[in-house]
């Protein structure tokens, strides 16, 4: 294939996002959660009254499958509702803005085939990977392709090991006809930021109009085959509010249905600087950390009107993801799950993996060829997110367990969630349980254990930055 594909993906180097250094700023704010859902509850008021998003986000559904955790639920002895009213309820919470879970895809008949509205499904997917190696990235838990490599022929490989694609617009109609495997349309990866030939020639810079421009086009494509698929494009650094696509991030996400974003910040030196310039990386926070991933997770959300309103997956690097930094490095199994679970915690309604490697100790695709260390830890990782699915598709609640805490509050099927990481390193952290919880002992998900509840509080260790806990508590 020669000359630039639209929507085909570029080599990646370390110095692709210097762009004009300069322009970076300095200044930082903080920006705790507590702030970020202040923003996101207030913009959600100020975009209401005109908000026209597209599609439109169905109520989720109501049944959904049972998730980890066995037996009824612990009441702990509690009587029922004083005589005053109705006993408080973890549901009568205010909910964070959220994009509606899996009944938003119930717009694109493709993605309804496919199982994408069935409460148990969570997006697990692969960037730009090979539907000839479907069968041994299922085998992990893989089951989408975000972009896939031309390869038509092999769409048969992708239907039998059931993993769906989201391809490139290089992929034609023809070939693709009426594949069930085929839910969506991938139509650029880094717009914003020029590629995708969304600037052909840096030498005549098109500018951020320029760019948005050439996204326009590339959507119009997609949605011009009126075939029942959704519309989904990746985006880099136009994440950070520095110099790519400044005042134009939100029309590119206007555009499109799904949306994705990468930043490495595990691997890259160069990507931990562009992080920790955005004025809106919070103060002291150290960019090469787990956070960095949920802290894109929530930018992403304001950039949907209303915010958070479409799903947004975050991209997690499995190897040493193409980069030419002399001091780049391969990230570790623990800092895989890190990233992940931080992204899940802020709101991310998907994960993709960027398996690509240039570690010369492995091979290219890193889920296939870089040892069965790295397959065995990615698909304990997808385990587990695929039995939380009911729970991860579902909204969450407002609530501040304590300090020193990465959280995310649900509540499903009679219990409570509490998704937790610690936000600076290891150690015990004292969580403060919210009304309408009625358990008088915690399950640790996945653990094989229990922490005892006293006075609504409970207390727990976490082993390091990138550790997580999934607790479970009954609850009304």
């Amino acid at each position: 294939m020669t000359g630039p594909v639209p929507g085909a993906r570029p080599a990646r180097r370390g110095v692709r996002r210097t762009g004009r250094g300069t322009a970076r700023r300095t200044v930082r704010h903080g920006m705790r959660r507590t702030v970020r859902r202040t923003v996101l509850m207030l913009a959600v008021a100020l975009a209401l009254p005109a908000c026209t998003a597209s599609p439109p986000t169905p109520a989720p559904s109501v049944t959904s499958p049972r998730v980890p955790g066995t037996g009824p639920p612990d009441t702990g002895g509690t009587s029922g509702p004083p005589a005053s009213g109705p006993a408080p309820s973890v549901a009568d919470l205010p909910t964070l803005p959220w994009w509606g879970g899996p009944a938003y895809y119930a717009a694109f008949p493709k993605a309804v085939a496919a199982g994408w509205t069935a409460p148990s499904f969570f997006p697990i997917a692969v960037f730009y990977g090979r539907p000839s190696h479907s069968a041994q990235l299922a085998a992990v838990g893989i089951n989408t392709f975000l972009g896939a490599e031309h390869e038509p022929a092999a769409l048969a490989d992708a239907e039998a090991a059931g993993v769906s694609i989201i391809a490139p617009l290089e992929w034609t109609a023809a070939e693709i006809g009426d594949s069930r495997a085929v839910v969506g349309w991938h139509v650029s990866d880094e717009c914003e930021m020029g590629l995708s030939d969304c600037t052909p020639d840096w030498t005549h810079d098109n500018g951020e109009q320029g760019r948005l421009a050439a996204q326009r086009r590339y959507v119009e494509n997609a949605r011009g085959r009126h075939d029942g698929r959704f519309v989904q494009a990746n985006f880099g650094a136009g994440v950070l509010g520095t110099f790519w696509a400044p005042t134009t991030m939100a029309d590119h996400v206007g555009l499109v249905d799904v949306t994705s974003v990468d930043e490495y910040a595990f691997t890259s030196p160069h990507v931990r600087e562009l992080v920790a310039g955005s004025p809106y990386w919070p103060t002291g926070v150290p960019p090469g950390s787990a956070r960095a991933y949920g802290w894109m997770q929530d930018r992403m959300e304001l950039f949907a009107t209303p915010p958070a309103s479409k799903p947004n997956w975050v991209l997690v690097e499995t190897a040493r993801p193409l980069l030419r930094e002399a001091d780049a490095v391969t990230i570790r199994p623990a800092q895989i799950s890190g990233a992940v679970w931080n992204a899940l915690i802020h709101g991310a309604a998907g994960v993709a993996y960027f398996q690509h490697n240039d570690d010369p100790r492995c091979g290219m695709y890193s889920l296939i060829e870089c040892g069965a260390q790295l397959r065995q830890a990615v698909a304990a990782i997808d385990r587990e997110v695929t039995g939380l699915a009911p729970v991860l598709n579902s909204p969450s609640y407002e609530w501040t367990f304590g300090e020193g805490l990465d959280t995310a509050l649900k509540h499903h099927d009679g219990y409570a969630y509490v998704l937790a990481m610690a936000t600076a390193g290891g150690g015990q952290r004292t969580f403060r349980l919210p009304p309408g919880v009625v358990g008088t002992t915690v399950e640790v998900v996945g653990e094989h254990r229990t922490v005892p509840v006293r006075d609504g509080v409970f207390r727990d260790r976490f082993a390091t930055a990138d550790t997580h806990h999934v607790y479970r508590v009954a609850a009304r």
